[in-house]
């Protein structure tokens, strides 16, 4: 399998556990993980910050401060970072962190031949630390913010963490967030699926191979260009009938705006089946966006 070998470094004083799942989505789409830990004191980190890293294996590396103003977690990464790098197991570093003090030490990972990339948070990360990295990405793009806006109350209330049930869902992230004009080569969807889930088998879904799983989601299909099989986002006849219903849902008010939550529910009054990701998109907010004659301001939307 092609990709990347990855050291995962998190420095756990600094980063939310809210962000860890969106953290381990964005590294599938690298490569496999090799090694992966985070940092810091753990009689200080929560209890739910250390049963996610054992969800997903990622080793706590203890350290006290043991000096007023300095952070021994920091250093802790910093030369592990390196001792990593020598020993030669990797060719990629995931540093996530908000922290400028990384800037040095993702300067030396380069310099090392090391392909560098920081996650970290818009408003607190340095100029300087994104231009050391070879990508930089923030988590307040990562974390689908608006993905259950057109979710009733009581389906979020019964919304549980089972990949059997959204295994849908994930396959058409995969190919709306890597693909282009909304295709993806089904081979890289196995390769993500893999890099993201080490257990992923088509077979617990009922089918014999990946490509027979996909023909059962409705939305997408796999067309064949010369050797390549791609997987893609059928035409909705419907979206025309769609977008003309939330120009005329906006239209009833007298200003000609409305929250995006109300948008939501009024839709999925009309259309129970209506899902974003049917249309290539991942956030409900983007979808209205991408209707002729609506604009997206802030949490409301209205009519140009």
């Amino acid at each position: 399998m092609e990709g990347n070998k990855i050291a995962l470094l998190i420095d756990a004083e600094n980063i939310s556990v809210n962000y860890v799942d969106s953290i381990m989505d964005e590294i599938a789409k690298f490569g496999k993980v090799v090694v992966s830990r985070f940092y810091g004191d753990i009689t200080n980190v929560s209890l739910e910050w250390n049963e996610k890293a054992t969800d997903y294996a990622i080793r706590p590396m203890h350290q006290y401060n043991v000096a007023r103003g300095k952070n021994a977690a920091d250093m802790a990464l910093a030369l592990d970072a390196m001792e990593i790098m020598y020993i030669g197991r990797v060719d990629t570093f995931f540093i996530v962190s908000s922290d400028s003090d990384f800037t040095p030490l993702s300067q030396k990972l380069r310099e090392g031949g090391m392909y560098v990339v920081g996650i970290g948070n818009e408003k607190k990360v340095t100029k300087a630390f994104k231009s050391s990295c070879n990508e930089f990405k923030y988590f307040e793009y990562m974390v689908e913010s608006n993905e259950d806006i057109v979710l009733d109350n009581d389906e979020n209330k019964e919304k549980v963490d089972n990949d059997e049930i959204n295994i849908e869902e994930i396959i058409k992230n995969i190919i709306i967030e890597n693909g282009e004009n909304r295709r993806l080569q089904l081979s890289k969807i196995g390769d993500i699926l893999v890099n993201r889930f080490s257990d992923f088998d088509s077979r617990k879904y009922g089918a014999k191979q990946l490509s027979d799983l996909i023909t059962t989601i409705k939305g997408l299909s796999i067309t064949k260009n010369k050797t390549t099989l791609f997987v893609e986002f059928t035409d909705n006849n419907d979206r025309e009938e769609i977008d003309n219903a939330v120009v005329a849902i906006i239209s009833q008010n007298q200003t000609k705006k409305m929250k995006l939550s109300k948008i939501g529910v009024e839709i999925r009054k009309k259309y129970p089946d209506f899902n974003p990701k049917n249309y290539g998109f991942t956030q409900f907010n983007k979808f209205l966006s991408s209707i002729p004659g609506v604009e997206v301001k802030g949490e409301s939307a209205l009519v140009k």
